[in-house]
């Protein structure tokens, strides 16, 4: 009996389809013919990049996989991230997207849309952005503080890392939520921040837990609040924000594992499974909490994709509102 040339023709077309759907499956499957690129948009040695590396370690062990971390800084994040939202969708690149990705598309013009060009695969780490100052301030509290600087509107000079992070746009809600103003002194980044924020050249610093670390210890600065609904289990003794009847903002620089849109669903639960396995290593886990990151277990990407989405939302409405440009 002959066969039907269409019913063949749409039987040849259903197969190509599968076999093209499979595929990025079975390169991921191939171990270590087919290495893992992992790409953190930001130089070696960095926060992320020792996030990046730590979890890559523990991953390409439990998935039998060379998984190799590449550095592709510049623009903010932007370059890496736009290389990995461009790659084929197979499993085979990833990226470690940081805060920028709810960020950059409220501050620079890109050339891929980071919440539909990407996916979540897990949320790996968070790091608290706390509010600082001198151990001989006479600011015991945040109460202190605040009514202080309401007093004197714009006479007190205050900073952050470098303007436009998550702790920048995380004072600027919460003085807005207070009802008062503050001048912020802009910096390129941590180091000269805090060097000039230990000398005395402003009295307030929002700032995550690593670089203060040392001068905690020695007695040299004090936290008087975390930015954050909740107390930070890095300081388990620090109050949140939340405490003294101000809204919970959550201004907590993150790291996230992420994939290029259309990589296959097998392969996104895949990779979520290994990337929890990771986090929940001791090891892994003591690593990073030494260096002031709250290590996350991981999370279901969908509800990470969701989060990305309302924290671009967010911090976008706070870039809006003050006008802010990138430097």
């Amino acid at each position: 009996m002959s066969g039907n040339p269409i019913a063949a023709g749409r039987r040849r077309a259903c197969a190509a389809l599968i076999a093209a759907t499979l595929a990025p499956l079975a390169a991921l499957a191939q171990g270590p013919a087919q290495p893992i690129t992992l790409v953190v948009p930001f130089p070696a040695g960095g926060p992320t990049d020792v996030v990046a590396r730590s979890v890559a370690q523990h991953m390409g062990e439990t998935l039998g996989q060379t998984i190799i971390v590449t550095n592709r800084p510049g623009a903010g994040g932007s370059i890496g991230s736009a290389a990995v939202a461009h790659a084929a969708p197979d499993g085979l690149t990833l990226l470690v997207g940081t805060a920028s990705l709810a960020t950059n598309s409220h501050l620079y013009k890109l050339n891929f849309d980071p919440l539909k060009d990407l996916q979540a695969i897990a949320l790996l780490a968070k790091t608290p952005v706390f509010i600082w100052v001198d151990s001989r301030s006479p600011f015991k509290t945040l109460p202190d503080l605040l009514a202080a600087v309401k007093a004197r509107p714009g006479q007190y000079n205050y900073s952050s890392s470098a303007p436009t992070t998550l702790a920048h746009l995380g004072s600027l809600r919460l003085f807005e939520t207070a009802g008062i103003r503050a001048t912020h002194i802009n910096y390129k980044g941590s180091a000269q921040a805090t060097t000039d924020f230990l000398g005395g050249v402003y009295p307030i610093y929002f700032e995550v837990g690593q670089p203060l670390a040392p001068h905690l210890a020695a007695g040299k600065v004090r936290p008087l609040a975390v930015m954050a609904g909740k107390r930070s289990p890095l300081m388990p003794d620090v109050p949140s924000i939340a405490e003294f009847g101000l809204p919970g903002i959550d201004a907590e620089p993150f790291m996230m594992l992420m994939a290029p849109r259309g990589t296959p669903a097998p392969a996104i639960a895949r990779l979520n499974e290994h990337a929890r396995l990771a986090l929940q290593s001791p090891a892994v886990r003591e690593k990073l909490r030494a260096l002031y990151f709250d290590v996350s277990d991981g999370g279901e990407p969908a509800a990470q994709q969701d989060w990305l989405r309302a924290q671009s939302a967010q911090w976008g409405e706070v870039i809006a509102k003050h006008g802010l440009k990138a430097e």
